[in-house]
């Protein structure tokens, strides 16, 4: 932990004590009761937490149900409870280090006590909603203004400072934290949901009190176990492109290394004729050598380079260029065995096609297309090899498109509406993941994929990509 982000997690714990010492909570009579009861439901809450996909930091009910609280028992009450409450959770069921229990627990009392100030400031019973009779209608709505004031400083408050804690912690700016970890369309979404939950809650415990509570965990419940497996699903098929991935660069390996020994074998060549000429003091053929070799050492270098960059394991969404992207990657493949004779065919559009994806991952989906393309017209030699790169960006759906054809035999067929599954196969040495794999890594990114072959005229697959798609520390 660096010098800045000690001073920080201290500076937040001493101010969650200073506001927490001032705002003591009224445990007289059955209030105590009630405070306990509310402790062990937003325990439960912070209970039903899931890791993200990326697996740097969690998410949890636990908004919702301190929302609730501080509507329910207003400002002092909220903020013991649902600082003490996060604090055991995070070190009984989330196994935390200790200072970043204490750090979470402190923040959320931050979070807690700015909230409830708007809260009352635009209307909302500083004591809570059992405080005071809502029986009509307009009393009810007249707190509409004070609850969403509520929801957005809550998430303001509570997203900053976590963020800085992550941005000091990662060595990433504040900004990129808020847009990667928090702000972006999944994440509103699973928020305003928790959010707007807790006013049904509040509904359910003025109704039928606890008998209410207990009647609104079961969707709650559900909600959780359905994201929770949906994350094991994902997961899942990351670890199918993975492997793929894995398989992939294993070939990719065997063919780089076979031509990087080509390479070495007429350097080694051009080196000892060299040798040679110098012993004889002949010296008219060094600078034809000497390019010879250097034109051998920067083909090694774009094999290795290109073997480097598809072997990039992390997953990164960031602005691509695919027009460069498919030209990269025709390089790399293009010095292999399995192209010799082949022609390429680029119609690329201009400007550049532009989107946000995985890098490596569309990589990935390329160089699949162009190794089946190869495989199929070497299965049937013909007169002429060929492969035909276009890309196109359809303006009006702002969807890019990539089509990739070969003159080989093509797809009979019987077999073509099965192409993408998994598993199937009509190499002898396939494993039938090639396909299938790049089909889900596309519709991942929230596109396309299919499949043409007239007869007679080879294959032509056809990509679509939208152009825009959409850490521990966090709540």
């Amino acid at each position: 932990m660096s010098p800045k982000l000690k001073l920080y997690v201290g500076a937040v714990i001493v101010a969650a004590l200073v506001l927490l010492s001032l705002y003591p909570p009224d445990v007289s009579g059955t209030r105590g009761f009630h405070f306990l009861a509310w402790m062990l439901i937003c325990g439960l809450s912070d209970a039903m937490w899931l890791r993200s996909l990326s697996g740097d930091s969690t998410s949890s009910m636990g908004s919702t149900a301190g929302l609730a609280t501080l509507m329910l028992w207003g400002l002092a009450p909220s903020m013991w409870i649902v600082a003490f409450s996060q604090l055991l959770t995070e070190r009984v069921a989330q196994k935390k280090p200790w200072v970043r229990a204490i750090f979470n627990a402190s923040q959320i009392a931050i979070t807690m006590w700015a909230s409830g100030l708007v809260f009352s400031l635009l209307g909302g019973p500083i004591d809570g909603l059992t405080s005071v009779d809502l029986s009509s209608v307009s009393q009810a709505l007249r707190l509409g203004p004070a609850i969403l004031a509520l929801f957005a400083v809550y998430i303001i408050v509570n997203r900053l400072l976590v963020s800085q804690a992550v941005a000091w912690s990662t060595e990433r700016p504040l900004l990129k934290v808020l847009r990667e970890d928090w702000f972006f369309a999944d994440k509103l979404i699973a928020d305003a949901s928790a959010f707007l939950l807790s006013p049904l809650m509040v509904i359910s415990y003025q109704a039928i009190e606890y008998y209410g509570v207990a009647l609104f965990y079961a969707p709650l419940r559900m909600i959780h176990e359905s994201t929770r497996r949906y994350n094991e699903l994902q997961n899942a098929q990351e670890q199918v492109i993975h492997s793929e991935r894995m398989a992939a660069k294993g070939e990719m390996a065997a063919e780089v290394g076979h031509e990087l020994r080509n390479q070495l074998s007429a350097i080694s060549g051009q080196a000892q004729m060299l040798l040679r000429d110098a012993s004889k003091g002949v010296y008219e053929n060094v600078q034809r050598r000497a390019e010879m070799v250097l034109e051998q050492s920067r083909r090694m270098e774009a094999l290795s380079k290109g073997l480097m960059d598809f072997s990039r394991a992390e997953l990164t969404i960031e602005r691509v260029d695919l027009n460069a992207l498919i030209q990269k990657s025709i390089e790399f493949v293009r010095t292999q065995n399995r192209f010799d004779g082949v022609e390429w065919d680029l119609k690329l559009a201009e400007p550049s096609c532009e989107l946000r994806a995985d890098p490596g991952q569309l990589q990935q989906v390329l160089l699949n297309l162009f190794l089946n393309a190869a495989d199929a017209m070497n299965e049937r030699p013909a007169a002429r090899k060929a492969i035909a790169v276009s890309t196109l960006l359809d303006e009006k759906t702002r969807q890019v498109q990539v089509k990739v054809s070969d003159n080989g035999p093509g797809i009979p067929g019987s077999i073509e509406r099965r192409i993408f599954e998994p598993h199937f196969t009509t190499k002898a040495n396939g494993h039938g993941f090639g396909l299938s794999t790049s089909y889900r890594i596309i519709t991942n990114h929230g596109g396309s994929m299919s499949v043409a072959s007239p007869p007679g005229q080879g294959a032509v697959f056809t990509v679509s990509l939208p152009q825009n798609q959409g850490t521990g520390w966090n709540r």
